[in-house]
């Protein structure tokens, strides 16, 4: 619920202003391609995209968050912040896998959408089918589109903040994840809207399109007020051991 002492713009500026913060680290807010597993990034966290051209309404030099996200939260997770980071940014020869990435599948449906183009095969199945590894005109099609997505997220400029803690979908991780998505979207009616040319209002999912969001879970939900206080924790964590 919301606080009644702040209203969801004093929040939004909060919330934005940790962000800033950030850049005391000279890493934050890179483009994801120009990041490695030897950047140095913490194992646990919780990581936010901007994408080039999308600013705050209020304010058009302040870049604005297009997607949230972390890892860990099943119970038996292994996975790791640049792990996930490197799902969605796909190989350095620019291919990658679209199934075992949302954001990709998000962004390749978009780019394809926005091009007029139809990749059947796109999001069929959880991994590659037999039907596109047996077919080079099929195989060659999605490689394609893959490489396209990869140039596209490779430029979005990425920040995170450290958040240890146990996989569970109750980890601090999650808490910090869902209420910062919820803030952002504010129940898919953004303070800050995205551009006309955002490539996020040629998704099929209309929760995209309004949220402003390369994200579809907690787009709907009330955020806690009083989560900006273990976010405002965390950016303290994330500078101290940068």
């Amino acid at each position: 619920m919301h606080s009644s002492t702040s209203t969801i713009q004093e929040d939004l500026d909060r919330f934005y202003h940790e962000l800033d913060r950030l850049r005391a680290d000279p890493r934050q807010g890179s483009r994801l391609q120009d990041l490695s597993g030897r950047s140095g990034l913490p194992l646990q966290g919780v990581y936010f995209f901007c994408e080039p051209g999308e600013f705050r309404t209020a304010n058009h030099s302040a870049p604005r968050i297009v997607r949230v996200g972390t890892h860990g939260i099943s119970d038996d997770s292994r996975t790791r912040l640049w792990g996930r980071l490197s799902n969605h940014l796909g190989t350095r020869k620019g291919s990658g896998n679209h199934r075992g990435s949302i954001f990709r599948l998000l962004v390749g449906k978009a780019l394809q959408n926005r091009e007029d183009k139809e990749v059947p095969t796109w999001g069929l199945h959880s991994s590659r089918p037999e039907q596109v590894k047996s077919d080079p005109k099929l195989l060659a099609e999605e490689l394609d589109w893959e490489r396209k997505v990869s140039a596209t997220i490779g430029m979005m400029n990425v920040f995170w903040v450290e958040v240890p803690g146990e996989p569970s979908k109750e980890s601090p991780r999650q808490y910090l994840e869902r209420n910062a998505i919820a803030l952002l979207s504010n129940q898919l009616q953004p303070v800050d809207t995205p551009s006309a040319g955002w490539l996020g209002r040629h998704s099929d999912h209309d929760s995209i399109c309004r949220s402003g969001l390369w994200n579809r879970n907690h787009v709907n939900d009330l955020y806690t007020p009083e989560f900006l206080q273990e976010f405002v924790a965390a950016v303290d964590r994330t500078l101290s051991n940068s």
